[in-house]
Order: structure tokens, then C-alpha cells, then sequence
């Protein structure tokens, strides 16, 4: 992040280099002007990054500070983003900062365009007169931004996306080996909005679930564990028949016989639609249902435009005949059902345009006086570990790469709170990439 010094330097005295492009002001609600914005993003991206700075226009030899016209609106974070949405492949995000003239008082938007990216960013449609289609945009001597068209300039370019990946690729090793892949804090207004939207998705399975009785498994009366999901700056969908058919991308994939978010086309089953949401209740008591529902077979989901996820279900444990329910947490299930329920929402955030992170809620109830152990007898542990907490909630937030290409450290530090409870049993590293290994060697597992 610049300084505020380094961004008051680039309107008190601006000049004109190839890392900063200055712009007069721009409307953003014009097609126009969102494909100026984006050329000049496109460029410095190619460039490898750099700084559009808002309302200093040329006058004379100078650039001046211009109070911003009336009938321009106010330029945000998210229009800019929109913006490059709009006209730029890959997508890339930008950050904005209002920043005031020490002298005119006026507050300019100055904008920040990452350097980071290991191709070359291209435009994805055209504008007349202003950007063309599929077209690779750079900063050249002037400064000015226009294609590259010799060989050195294509090479240059190239090299510098080469090292980028080099970089990524020698932080991502460097990080592995030294531990430090982490859950990110989410962003406090996300993790707020993901809170809110698993709290009425947890009443909404309890009004389903009312007219059950107290102890049946569909209510899950000896706890169950629940994972919400959101995608942060995810453009919405136009309805939710796009959600639905994004669901279904999201779920060509199967690691388990009863995965989350699962659809059975079987009437009173399958997906519904319920005021603004597409959800289903799977434990739902059903005539031609084959088997009767189990603790982990009654999952409720439900899925939003914006790219929400949520889902509850009961636990495993609890469903087995030949141990005694609510006494036993399994040892290595929480790794792979949080697993399985992440790399879903990293599918399912592929499909939306925009997405800068993956915001991470995971609730596990009913744990007190429960014992860690195996029900499989596949671990044995040396002393019985017995959690005094009835219940925890995890949060964090990833990306969808970090996903794929680092999923055991994240799910370790995520999960780490979970199995402290049960007198301070610490999680190994090396358990959660045998249970991932388990969950990948063994489809429907």
C-alpha cells in the first residue's frame, strides 16, 4: 500500500513518467470513459504497475488541479473495478484513495494498478475511437499507452510476466517450507454480511425442521457443524436460474458419496427457490425416500446471487448404530468435510467475474464431553481427549488459488481452534494432508 506522502506527491507535483498516467476527470456511468480508465489500467498492468491519478488536466506545460464539474459523479473503488471488468482479461482489482491538493483543497482520486500479473492483460471488447478488441496495451516514451508492436517491446513484456510467475511461484515454495500460508482475516464488513446471512439461513432450517420431533435426526439433537461461504466482489447473477446452473459447475466434481450442496432430482428434494434464495432440504420426510434420513444425510443448503453459500448437516458420528450418539468426534472427518466444502466454493467462485476472496465460516456444535477419536479405528490416540466446549466458530478468508495450491496449511490453521478444545490436542500439519490424501484417492469416499 503507498504511503500518503507518496500519493500527495503524485498530484502536488506531478510529472509525466511511464509508471503514472493523469487523467481530467472521468464519468464513469459513460461507456467512454470506462474504456479510457481501463486502456490507461491495461497499460500500467503491462507495465508492471503504477498509478492513474484523476483531475489534473493540461494546461499549458503544466498539469493542474481541476475542481471536479457538478454533472460528474463521485468516483468510487467499486467503479473503477467495474470499469476494468468491463474491458480487461484477466481481471485484475485496483485500489483508490481520495487524496486532497495541499494547495486547491480539491480531494483527486488517485488510483493504484497492480504489477503482479503473470500474463499479459488484454482487452475484452471495444470501444470506437478509444480501445479495440483483443488488444494488448502498453506504456511507451511520452508517456502514451498503445500496443506493442516491434519485437523487443513483445519481449519485454513476456519477461516481465515470466518473472512475476517466477516470484509467485518462489513465494508460494518459500512459504510452504517456512509455514507461514495462513487464513487471512476476512474483511469485517464481509465477515458481518456472511454472519448475517448464516444466522437467517439457520432460522430458515429451523422453521423447516419445527414440526419434527426434539430427537429426530433431522433436527440434529446432539449438535451439527455448519460452513458459510462468500465471494467477495463477486458480481451478482441476473436470477437465480444462473446460480443454479453454476451450482452445477461447481458440483462435476465428487470427492465424497455425500457431498455439500447436493441436488437429488427427487420431488420435494431437489432445489427450490424461497423468496430470494435457491435452497433445498434434503432431510426432508419424503414418501418414495429409499433410505430414512440420518443425522448426515439431512443436510439444508442455500445459495444467493451474490455468491453466499451456507449448509448444515449432522454429524457422522452420530448416525452409526454400533457407537453411542453425541459421544464421539471423529478425528479426521472435520479435515475432509471443511475440505471438500472449500474446494466447492472455489469451484463455484470460478464461474463469477470479479472475485478477490473467499470469506470462511465454520460452526461446530453439540462438542461438549464428546471424545476425539476414530471411529473408523484407522488412528489410535495415546490418551483420551475430551473437549469442555459445547461449541466454536472459525473464520477466515482465501482465495481461490491459495485454495488449490495450498489447501492442507490453510485448513491447518483454520481447524487448529477446533481440536485445541479437546484438551489441547494440537493439530499436525502432516494429519490434514493425510486426510486430504484419504479424500482425493477414494472418490465417493
Amino acid at each position: 500500500m503507498p504511503s500518503i506522502e507518496e500519493l500527495q506527491l503524485l498530484i502536488s507535483e506531478p510529472r509525466e513518467e511511464l509508471g503514472v498516467e493523469h487523467k481530467d476527470w472521468l464519468n464513469l456511468k459513460s461507456n467512454d470513459h470506462k474504456a479510457i480508465l481501463a486502456k490507461a489500467a491495461i497499460a500500467l498492468a503491462n507495465h508492471g504497475g503504477g498509478f492513474i491519478v484523476i483531475g489534473l488536466a493540461d494546461q499549458g506545460p503544466d498539469l493542474n488541479s481541476i475542481v471536479r464539474p457538478s454533472q460528474i459523479p463521485e468516483i468510487t473503488q467499486d467503479a473503477v473495478n467495474a470499469a476494468i471488468r468491463r474491458y480487461a482479461t484477466p481481471e485484475f482489482h485496483c485500489e483508490a484513495y481520495n487524496v486532497e491538493h495541499p494547495q486547491t483543497k480539491v480531494v483527486h482520486p488517485v488510483i493504484t494498478v497492480p504489477g503482479n500479473l503473470t500474463v499479459p492483460v488484454m482487452s475484452k471488447r471495444a470501444c470506437p475511437s478509444v480501445i479495440a478488441q483483443n488488444r494488448c496495451y502498453i506504456r511507451k516514451p511520452g508517456p502514451r499507452s498503445e500496443e506493442p508492436l516491434t519485437t523487443e517491446e513483445w519481449r519485454d513484456l513476456f519477461k516481465r510476466c515470466l518473472r512475476a510467475n517466477r516470484e509467485d511461484l518462489l513465494e508460494g515454495i518459500r512459504a510452504i517450507v517456512s509455514g507461514r500460508i495462513e487464513v487471512q482475516n476476512a474483511a469485517t464488513n464481509a465477515l458481518d454480511e456472511l454472519r448475517t446471512y448464516c444466522d437467517e439461513a439457520r432460522e430458515r432450517w429451523a422453521e423447516l425442521t419445527a414440526a419434527q420431533s426434539r430427537d429426530s435426526p433431522t433436527r440434529f439433537p446432539r449438535g451439527y457443524y455448519e460452513m458459510g461461504f462468500s465471494l467477495i466482489g463477486a458480481q451478482p447473477t441476473n436470477g437465480l436460474f444462473e446460480v443454479k446452473d453454476r451450482l452445477a459447475v461447481a458440483r462435476r466434481i465428487t470427492l465424497t458419496g455425500w457431498p455439500p450442496f447436493l441436488e437429488i432430482p427427487v420431488p420435494g428434494l431437489a432445489p427450490y427457490i424461497h423468496e430470494r434464495y435457491i435452497e433445498a432440504w434434503v432431510g426432508r420426510p419424503v414418501s418414495d425416500r429409499r433410505m430414512q434420513p440420518k443425522t448426515y444425510t439431512s443436510d439444508f443448503w442455500r445459495a444467493s446471487s451474490d455468491g453466499k453459500l451456507y449448509t448444515i448437516r449432522g454429524y457422522f458420528e452420530d448416525g452409526l448404530e454400533q457407537i453411542q450418539q453425541g459421544k464421539y468426534f471423529d478425528i479426521g472427518l472435520p479435515v475432509r468435510r471443511i475440505a471438500e466444502g472449500l474446494l466447492f466454493a472455489s469451484r463455484f467462485a470460478e464461474t463469477f467475474d470479479g472475485v478477490d476472496g473467499i470469506a470462511i465460516q465454520c460452526c461446530f456444535t453439540g462438542l461438549n464431553g464428546r471424545v476425539l477419536t476414530s471411529v473408523t479405528a484407522t488412528r489410535l490416540l495415546s490418551i483420551p481427549r475430551i473437549s469442555g466446549t459445547d461449541e466454536i466458530n472459525l473464520t477466515g478468508q482465501a482465495t481461490p488459488q491459495q485454495l488449490r495450491d495450498n489447501l492442507a496449511e490453510i485448513l491447518h490453521r483454520l481447524l487448529l481452534p477446533l481440536y485445541e478444545r479437546f484438551d489441547f490436542f494440537k493439530l499436525r500439519l502432516r494429519l490434514v494432508e493425510e486426510e486430504l490424501a484419504v479424500l482425493h484417492s477414494r472418490p465417493n469416499n
